[in-house]
């Protein structure tokens, strides 16, 4: 793949994500999986393609929820995944939701 620039400058850097949870296993705690910016809204399509869908390797569990959520971690381009993943993110934990008043 061809990144941009502006992506390229994002590897191996810390960034927060704001997105919809796509589990990869079964139960209420996730450690890995992917985050989209669009809900999903069917159980056996993916609600975005691999430009804007990222996979997740939390640090810590992070609870499945139909909300969106906010993860913190280091951005990883992924050059050569065999299943067409594009983008990585490493270490992440889960941030307080912004849209919610503290």
């Amino acid at each position: 793949p061809k990144f941009s620039h502006a992506i390229e400058a994002l590897d191996n850097k810390p960034v927060r994500i704001y997105g919809f949870i796509i589990p990869l296993n079964f139960g209420k705690d996730q450690r890995h999986f992917l985050i989209s910016p669009v809900p999903p809204h069917c159980p056996f399509c993916m609600p975005a393609g691999p430009e804007a869908t990222i996979e997740v390797l939390a640090a810590k569990l992070v609870p499945y929820r139909f909300e969106p959520v906010l993860v913190s971690g280091t951005f990883v381009l992924v050059k050569d995944d065999p299943n067409g993943l594009l983008y990585r993110m490493t270490g992440a934990t889960q941030l307080p939701d912004p849209a919610l008043k503290h």
